[in-house]
């Protein structure tokens, strides 16, 4: 009877960690941390998220993990930072703004969140309070993500070198209610698909003018569901190996193929995303990942009325990038930038001179006689039709003739 009883604890024990364990956390959609945060007086020790589509830094905070009492209370808000080590470098400490947020998730391994995102109406918190410290000699920040342990981590720049950087200007913001609103957004012109620079598939690129932003929070890329049917044609995905998927609890499709796709998956061309007039180069291997028995993709399609992309992890692992608050615009560097108008107009150079090799083995009065051969002979083809049918319409045997001549009082009286 005993060990009854404590086998039925034991099964309540584990069915309530499980309960736990599979509600959706906050970390589930979020996984870049800025850690070694310290904070207040007695240098807790948090960990905080940076978020680069949104400019807002808030501290979350619940009944068994307050932070209440580390709030200066001479300005409301302000939080005295005793230290913080920003993935190595220790930066003095300085008051800092920041708002409590008691609605979000009680997740201990997260305790608050940076905002990296631009707003001209309400300044950055984090890059002003940096600025203003004489940390940030510009108000200029880079931002890198490292795999270390298994894990992505973020790691910050204050003195870039800005001149490794290609750039695009910011474009019209969207709607102030919509969740990207305070993102850096730049606009996608087009997609480009090719294997390398030197292969690049001119013929299948596809104008989009859609806006881009960048979600240092997401591990994946997400596209609009209207070039489902294109990326799924470049690439031969739709076959026995591969299908579609789609995530009802989010609304998203993705692709899911078997093992044994594996040389096919990773033989697909790559896709040149060309933002600011230049391309970044996301290759297919860096677009799946390998989960149980199947590749699944980190390609999301989801439903986007602003024809909006958002780029996740996988861009990030690729490019580095620059956020400038003083001339709005965003940096990248990285390998394989292609510089699209350039390679575009080559491309196009070289089509015409491969269409004019096609006479240039005629001299001038050759081509000349060749057009005129042309004309000369569409004209007497012209003229024989013409005579023919005039000799058909001249042949009696050709018209049926009635032995009674037409009654014409029928049909005008």
């Amino acid at each position: 009877m005993k060990d009854l009883f404590k086998f039925l604890n034991i099964l309540i024990i584990a069915s309530i960690f499980q309960i736990i364990s599979s509600n959706p956390s906050y970390e589930d959609y979020t996984f870049l941390f800025l850690e070694k945060f310290k904070i207040g007086p007695h240098s807790k020790e948090i960990n905080m998220i940076l978020n680069s589509i949104t400019s807002k830094s808030i501290l979350f905070t619940n009944s068994k993990r307050d932070y209440s009492d580390e709030i200066a209370k001479k300005r409301n808000s302000d939080v005295l930072i005793d230290k913080v080590n920003f993935n190595g470098e220790i930066i003095p400490s300085f008051p800092f703004n920041l708002k409590l947020d008691e609605t979000k998730l009680n997740n201990p391994k997260i305790q608050g969140e940076f905002g990296l995102g631009i707003d001209n109406e309400n300044s950055n918190v984090l890059v002003d309070t940096l600025y203003e410290n004489k940390i940030l000699k510009e108000k200029i920040l880079e931002i890198e993500v490292l795999e270390e342990n298994k894990k992505d981590i973020l790691y910050l720049n204050f003195a870039p070198k800005i001149n490794e950087f290609t750039f695009c200007d910011l474009t019209s913001k969207l709607d102030e209610n919509n969740f990207y609103s305070e993102a850096w957004i730049c606009n996608l012109s087009h997609i480009v698909i090719g294997s390398n620079k030197g292969d690049l598939a001119w013929n299948n690129t596809l104008e989009t003018n859609g806006k881009v932003v960048f979600d240092t929070r997401t591990k994946y890329i997400y596209i609009p569901k209207d070039y489902i049917k294109y990326i799924s044609t470049i690439w031969s995905i739709n076959n026995d190996g591969c299908k579609t998927v789609l995530d009802t609890e989010n609304d998203e499709k993705y692709y899911k193929c078997n093992l044994t796709m594996e040389k096919h998956i990773y033989s697909m061309p790559s896709i040149y995303f060309i933002i600011g007039g230049y391309g970044y180069r996301l290759k297919p291997e860096e677009l799946f990942e390998k989960d149980g028995e199947h590749f699944i993709s980190l390609i999301r399609f989801i439903n986007e009325e602003n024809d909006l992309w958002i780029l996740g992890v996988p861009f990030l692992r690729e490019y580095k990038l620059l956020f400038d608050y003083n001339k709005t615009r965003v940096g990248f560097s990285g390998a394989d930038i292609l510089n699209y108008k350039e390679e575009y107009q080559k491309w196009i150079v070289d089509n015409a001179e491969k269409n004019s090799k096609l006479l240039s083995g005629y001299s001038c009065e050759t081509i000349i006689f060749i057009i005129g051969t042309i004309i000369g002979t569409c004209i007497i083809c012209y003229v024989a039709f013409w005579l023919y049918r005039t000799w058909r319409r001249g042949n009696d045997k050709y018209y049926i003739h009635t032995d009674e001549p037409a009654d014409k009082s029928k049909h005008y009286n």
